[in-house]
């Protein structure tokens, strides 16, 4: 039982990781500009709905990331201080 709970834990941070790395290379890409010709364009595409889904993405995925490592460690110390 155990094992199965650690696979799907470390399932779920693994997917949650992809996500979010894909969700910061794509605002990286398409919405932090990386020269000075790349800045007046980038006036008009930060602010673009593409951008901020990926900027709420990353917020999203980073709570999640936070709330699985916090709820996987908060189980481990319960079952830890059980008396058996």
């Amino acid at each position: 039982m155990a094992l199965i709970l650690a696979k799907t834990a470390l399932l779920s941070l693994g997917l949650n990781y992809g996500v979010h790395y894909t969700s910061a290379r794509l605002y990286d890409i398409l919405c932090v500009p990386h020269s000075v010709t790349e800045l007046f364009t980038s006036l008009a595409t930060t602010a673009s709905p593409v951008c901020g889904f990926l900027l709420n993405t990353m917020t999203i995925t980073q709570n999640n990331y936070a709330v699985v490592l916090t709820a996987t460690l908060t189980s481990a110390l319960a079952n830890a201080l059980r008396p058996a």
